[in-house]
């Protein structure tokens, strides 16, 4: 997508005016490059990493180069230049705080340089956290701000309280025992912070004892200290910063009623999915069967017409089988028929027996022996009177 300088300049100028962050900030810095307006001033203000352009009305105390201040307004972008300018409606000059500022400087990049504000050393802060550890007041509105926002996403999280004083003297101290109590724990994430306030009430988390209390703890911590314009060491030591404590409970819980849906959704999705793929699979199950069923019928036609084939086959076969049996059983018919000794009887033949049996010598007999003559139509006996051998 291409656009415009103008569109672009534009788009830029709207998300600087949506951004509530840049539309009250208060910032420290000294002032240099001091000129006089028409209706008011121009000069930047700056530190040891950068500056910004500035302008104040005349209503305002009058800028002076080299002086620490604080001035508070918002940031302005030009749409036709664009450049970003700080509109200030108040200015303050706070010598007292310009040491301080220094002194924050000054451990800031210490710090910084022993990696305790490095992004690689920052740990994953866990968005469903069974048990909260919480280092705040237990008269603050932090405490409250926290469980109510917990309890109201995630019923089921415990929320459990060290109670530390938040500013004054022996604060730092407190707040970094409450840190180490957590770190030797069961809490899944530790929540340090406390409400808005001025640069002195919020400087006990600038401390080099609190901050290294976190760098120094395996627990993930978020830090929600101070409102969103409000910046300590202790957010770049945590894990994770937190614009206000109820955004810091938000980050390590979940919307349980949201997620219910969200879940259910899905499940009726995948219910549906399911369905319209059952029914499919059902369909083709059908299809399939029919033509499994088609496909046997036609089968089963065919091995039909093959065992007709195959029982004519072995019907014809039999048959000329059985005719050479006959003709074969005639033969041997015929042959033991002409052997039979009926047969021979009915030519006129017989044959004679005495009690031991068929007589087939003259030897056999003597004359006086009682002989049975068998004839074809019966049998006869007879005594022999002579005998004659050939």
């Amino acid at each position: 997508m291409t656009i415009s300088v103008t569109q672009l300049n534009n788009y830029i100028h709207g998300i600087f005016d949506m951004d509530a962050v840049l539309s009250d900030l208060s910032v420290c810095g000294e002032i240099t490059n001091v000129k006089r307006a028409r209706d008011g001033w121009y000069f930047s203000l700056k530190d040891e990493g950068g500056a910004i352009n500035c302008f104040c009305y005349e209503n305002n105390l009058e800028p002076t180069t080299g002086t620490v201040a604080v001035v508070e307004g918002r940031l302005n972008y030009f749409v036709k230049t664009g450049s970003v300018s700080f509109f200030v409606r108040r200015l303050t000059a706070t010598n007292n705080t310009g040491i301080a500022y220094l002194k924050f400087v000054e451990l800031r990049d210490r710090l910084q340089k022993e990696g305790l504000f490095d992004e690689e050393r920052k740990k994953a802060v866990p968005h469903c956290a069974g048990k909260i550890g919480v280092v705040t007041s237990e008269t603050g509105a932090v405490i409250h701000d926290i469980t109510n926002v917990t309890l109201r996403r995630q019923p089921f999280c415990d929320v459990i309280l060290y109670p530390v004083k938040v500013q004054g003297v022996g604060a730092e101290n407190e707040i970094a025992e409450g840190i180490n109590y957590f770190n030797h724990s069961d809490v899944d994430v530790v929540i340090v912070g406390r409400g808005g306030g001025s640069n002195e009430d919020l400087s006990v988390f600038n401390s080099e004892t609190v901050v290294r209390a976190v760098a120094a703890c395996v627990k993930p911590i978020v830090s929600a200290v101070g409102h969103g314009i409000d910046f300590t060491l202790c957010d770049f030591a945590a894990d994770r910063r937190a614009v206000t404590p109820s955004e810091a409970a938000e980050f390590v819980t979940i919307d349980a009623t949201r997620e219910k849906l969200r879940i259910n959704a899905y499940l009726d999705k995948i219910n549906s999915i399911v369905s319209s793929q059952l029914s499919q699979r059902k369909e083709r199950v059908v299809h399939n069967c029919k033509e499994l069923h088609h496909g046997i019928d036609r089968r089963l036609l065919r091995e039909q017409n093959k065992v007709v084939l195959c029982l004519r086959d072995v019907e014809t076969a039999a048959k000329s089988k059985a005719e050479r049996v006959a003709v074969r059983y005639d033969k041997v018919t015929d042959r033991l028929s002409s052997v039979n000794p009926m047969n021979i009887l009915k030519r006129g033949y017989g044959y004679v027996s005495t009690e031991k049996g068929v007589v087939q010598s003259v030897k056999q007999l003597s004359v006086g022996d009682s002989v049975t003559i068998q004839l074809q139509d019966g049998k006869a006996k007879a005594t022999v009177t002579c005998k004659e051998a050939k």
